[in-house]
């Protein structure tokens, strides 16, 4: 070869005498020649420093155990699993639910207390030096609908300049006024907001407010209330009853008061064996109130531990025959077929064989035969009652990949076949009362941008509309509401505009009002428009993406459609205008006769959670004829028997991942090269020994290479190659080629260096002579 060995046998005319080498056996004494035990225990340990170590993630025996280990690892966590959810408790999906809709009623708080403060906050910017205080407060008190209360008072003695409506509470504001802020305080007749609002160094005016909650869809089973919290820590009932005294409400609604996020959590009340008090609550904006809801809910049962026992106990059962076909296949068939290669390799032809059992270890094992003339290996003959057929590597792999798959296929298969679990009552309440809530956010949506379209008109009434363009571009850049403002004149034509190019394509009808329009079929054109008295028409189209935006934030899918049942929006992604199917088209047809409907089934009697409400609130948006239907996707409810199905379900995942993994490994990383040494042991059976085999990998297939290299070296060259052979360099396809023995002169024994010296400085440049 290009390259000496590292391990060759002793010659037996150097002198041996010395002290062992590189851990090797020590060698026979001058004099004698070494025995051949001696001889093969050195050729082995020569061999043991060439072949490579198989470590992990290399080792014919590392796939399987890996397998192995981590389908102990699923069992432990899939019994785990099911004992963690066992216990009695609120389904956590009504506690979800319950936080969802608190969430959505202070969402819907926020709107309407922003739309009014945005409003005055205008209104006083722009009010005319020529009003004076007391006819000012009178235009902002109006009709009480938005500020009951007006006055502006002095900044150093709080002494009112001017009142109207009902009173302002001076004793229960800060002892500082601020500049421009809302302040949240609870009054003898409930909860409100007072404004502050500054408007010079001397005078401050304050509104107030009181805070309304949208009417709900309560549970009175369930003893539903719903409350304010200020930050002061006073809660105020709103909405139907309080489920515990009133005595007790400070240590129920501890730490809600000025709370920055939505919370959700059950209280176990002793007296109640089989409910719990389940408390929900959600900042309003950043007013600095809260508000709540408390339900008593009923405890129901978890996953049941035996099952999940059981299904880890058929997941360990069923995966030990995919091992055990791992290890026939595999592991050892080549462990014992390079125990043999290694005595083979080294001279020692009277190791016991073993079962090799798979076909390319039996091809191997003969050209071992072959090149090292052992006749009790499996090139021997055989006779003719014995069985010559044997599977290969991959069929057996595939068998034990058959046999691993059958555990995530029945779990698969059972989970699937068990019937959904019903849906609670209060999650059917819960979901009407999310989509009445949706319905009047988008109501209300739609009828802020409907007022912002008349405030606009109006101030067409008192100047030039082509003058107006600088105002339409300041509200399109202040509020994402609308996609385009503009003004046409009396003839139809725009006069004055803002944002994108108008879509729409019907006349206007009415005077004033919020429309669909039904010409455009490639986006639905939502838009409000007012005709002031001069015949001059401001009309401002909605941005879809900034209505989706509030639908988005509901859970579930939630669909808007008009009187035609066509969507006009879905939080999901449509087509516009296309046909609602399904039960929500028969629950939305319902919505539209009025009231809202909630469903826990479909007509098929399959479960279901689909609530639709009617878009009539405020009245503004009633003429549209819209209905709003929320659909919950029931496996994302967290149902104990739901988190039982998805809990087997994804350790079922998580099997069949581990069994794929394992056996991709073992084909790519062993049978194939497995399969592609068989197939160069197949041309030294056919008498064919002068090319090389590579030995290409570092794990047990190469060292399988290395020692079937070895022994065709034998073969080839005579029996001095055995015990080490030339550790090849570079690539698999690079050519190697045996060089001739160059013949050494008479003086070079005597003037060779001791055996041992030459060892231990030379050690690659050791030879086997004749």
């Amino acid at each position: 070869m290009g390259q000496k060995s590292s391990g060759q046998e002793p010659d037996s005319e150097r002198r041996t005498g010395q002290e062992t080498f590189r851990g090797r056996a020590p060698v026979a004494a001058a004099g004698g020649s070494p025995s051949q035990e001696q001889v093969v225990a050195w050729r082995r340990r020569a061999l043991d420093q060439q072949l490579p170590a198989a470590g992990f993630p290399a080792g014919s025996g590392k796939p399987s155990l890996v397998y192995l280990w981590s389908t102990m690892v699923l069992a432990a966590a899939l019994v785990l699993g099911f004992a963690v959810h066992s216990q009695r408790a609120v389904p956590p999906a009504v506690i979800d639910s319950q936080q969802d809709n608190v969430l959505k009623v202070a969402s819907s708080m926020r709107l309407t207390i922003n739309h009014s403060i945005e409003d005055l906050d205008e209104r006083v910017a722009g009010r005319p030096p020529s009003v004076p205080d007391a006819e000012f407060v009178k235009q902002l008190v109006g009709n009480g609908t938005d500020w009951s209360g007006v006055a502006i008072v002095e900044n150093a003695s709080r002494r009112p300049l001017a009142t109207a409506g009902t009173g302002v509470p001076f004793g229960q504001l800060p002892p500082v006024l601020p500049d421009k802020d809302t302040i949240p305080i609870t009054t003898d007749d409930g909860p409100a907001l007072v404004r502050s609002s500054k408007l010079d160094d001397a005078r401050t005016l304050l509104a107030v407010q009181p805070i309304n909650v949208d009417e709900l869809r309560l549970n009175p089973t369930a003893r539903q209330g719903v409350f304010v919290i200020t930050p002061d820590g006073k809660s105020t009932l709103m909405q139907g009853v309080s489920a515990v005294s009133e005595v007790h409400l400070p240590v129920v609604f501890r730490n809600l008061a000025q709370s920055g996020s939505s919370e959700g959590h059950p209280i176990r009340v002793t007296e109640w064996p089989d409910k719990q008090l389940v408390v929900s609550s959600a900042p309003v904006g950043e007013t600095g109130a809260t508000v709540a809801t408390l339900i008593v809910a009923d405890e129901t049962g978890g996953t049941s531990t035996l099952q999940g026992f059981l299904l880890g106990l058929t997941l360990l059962a069923l995966a030990v025959p995919g091992f055990l076909l791992m290890r026939l296949a595999v592991v050892r068939p080549v462990r014992s077929l390079l125990q043999q290669a290694r005595a083979n390799a080294c001279g020692d032809t009277s190791t016991k064989r073993h079962w090799l059992g798979v076909a390319e270890a039996h091809r191997i094992a003969r050209a071992l035969a072959f090149t090292s003339g052992d006749a009790s290996a499996p090139s021997a003959p055989r006779r003719w009652w014995r069985w010559r057929w044997r599977p290969t590597a991959t069929l057996v792999l595939s068998l034990a990949t058959v046999a691993a798959l059958l555990w995530p296929a029945a779990a698969v298969g059972y989970t699937l076949r068990t019937a959904q679990p019903a849906i609670p009552d209060q999650l059917v309440r819960d979901e009407e009362s999310r989509a009445e809530a949706a319905s009047t956010v988008m109501g209300k949506a739609l009828n802020n941008g409907l007022q912002t379209v008349v405030r606009i008109s109006q101030a067409t009434e008192a100047g030039d509309p082509a003058q107006m363009t600088p105002v339409l571009e300041q509200e399109i850049a202040d509020k994402n509401r609308f996609r385009g403002l503009y003004i046409l004149g009396q003839n139809g034509s725009v006069v004055s505009s803002a944002g994108r190019d108008p879509l729409r394509n019907e006349p206007l009808r009415g005077e004033s009002g919020i429309d669909l329009d039904n010409q455009t079929s490639r986006v639905p054109v939502v838009y409000a428009w007012r005709v002031a008295t001069n015949g001059v028409a401001v009309v401002g189209e909605f941005n879809i993406d900034y209505l989706l935006e509030m639908l988005r934030a509901v859970d579930g899918q939630v669909r808007v459609v008009d009187e035609d049942l066509r969507t006009v929006f879905d939080s999901q992604g449509f087509r516009a205008f296309q046909e609602l199917e399904g039960t929500a088209r028969a629950a939305a047809a319902e919505a539209l006769r009025g009231g809202t409907v909630g469903m826990a089934e479909t007509p098929a009697g399959a479960p279901a959670l689909i609530a639709a409400a009617g878009l009539n609130k405020p009245n503004t948006v009633a003429p549209l004829k819209w209905s709003l239907v929320v659909e919950q996707d029931l496996a994302g409810l967290r149902l104990p028997q739901s988190d039982g199905r998805r809990w087997t379900l994804l350790v079922a995942g998580l099997a069949t991942g581990g069994v794929l993994l394992s056996q991709v490994w073992q084909y790519f990383v062993f049978a194939r090269p497995l399969r592609r040494l068989a197939t160069e042991a197949d041309r030294i059976n056919d008498g064919s020994v002068e090319q090389p085999i590579p030995p290409q990998r570092h794990d047990d297939i190469g060292a399988l290479a290395m020692c079937l290299e070895i022994c065709r070296q034998v073969r080839h060259t005579g029996s001095s190659r055995l015990g080490g052979a030339t550790r090849l360099r570079g690539a698999e396809e690079d050519l190697t080629i045996v060089l001739p023995e160059v013949p050494q002169p008479p003086d070079a024994d005597r003037a060779a260096s001791p055996p041992g010296d030459g060892a231990d400085h030379r050690p690659d440049d050791r030879d086997e002579r004749g």
